[in-house]
């Protein structure tokens, strides 16, 4: 009588390991989501981060340029601030709005077409010693 539930239990068993194979091979199939295409984003030049910095969004390469041409101006402005020897730029407190600043830069840059060719880290920093001197 032992051998008999035994192989009972056993063919249970079996039974609802084919049942759970079965039905997970037919549930749905997982969602794959592809992974988004890199942005390529080459900007070198005051002209490239003048262009970055003025465009205005309606796709994720868009929000890209805009987005780096922010990261990209705090960047270099952190980076001077930390050099002793760095430009001296002196920003008013309260700071006026960083998308207006970009757009003063972009005019500048555009208003001197030698301007649009130079480094844009460079020319960036020129741009806001100009913009923001200190004095004293």
């Amino acid at each position: 009588m032992v051998n008999r539930e035994r192989l009972l239990m056993r063919l249970i068993l079996a039974s609802y390991l084919v049942m759970l194979c079965v039905l997970s091979a037919n549930a749905a199939p997982a969602t794959i989501i592809p992974n988004a295409a890199p942005i390529s984003l080459n900007i070198r030049t005051a002209g490239d981060l003048a262009n970055a910095c003025t465009i205005k969004p309606t796709n994720k390469v868009d929000f890209a340029r805009l987005n780096f041409c922010n990261g990209f101006a705090q960047g270099v402005l952190q980076t001077s601030q930390q050099n002793q020897n760095g430009t001296r730029i002196c920003v008013p407190n309260p700071s006026p709005k960083r998308s207006e600043t970009m757009v003063e830069f972009a005019r500048w840059v555009r208003a001197d077409a030698s301007r649009k060719d130079d480094m844009a880290s460079t020319a960036f920093l020129q741009f806001m010693s100009v913009r923001f001197p200190c004095t004293g």
